[in-house]
């Protein structure tokens, strides 16, 4: 069975995130919320959690995604 990624944003619960078939495509995702809420001056983070079905996903993340200074996402091993 093949792993998904599955994003967390902010506050939301396990139960609220939205999974991906690649890493880059979770992080595409992150980057839309993150960059249309930069918009307004918010900022806010997200994690990747790698299971292969939401039944798996554990609390503790993979990664953890911010956007950088210069706009870009910082993906960091958590």
């Amino acid at each position: 069975m093949q792993d998904l990624f599955f994003v967390r944003i902010g506050p939301d619960t396990l139960d609220d995130v939205r999974a991906f078939q690649s890493k880059s495509g979770a992080v595409a995702y992150f980057r839309r919320v993150a960059e249309e809420l930069a918009r307004y001056g918010q900022q806010i983070d997200g994690t990747v959690h790698i299971a292969p079905r939401l039944s798996d996903i554990v609390e503790y993340p993979d990664y953890v995604l911010s956007l950088g200074p210069r706009g870009g996402v910082k993906i960091e091993r958590a």
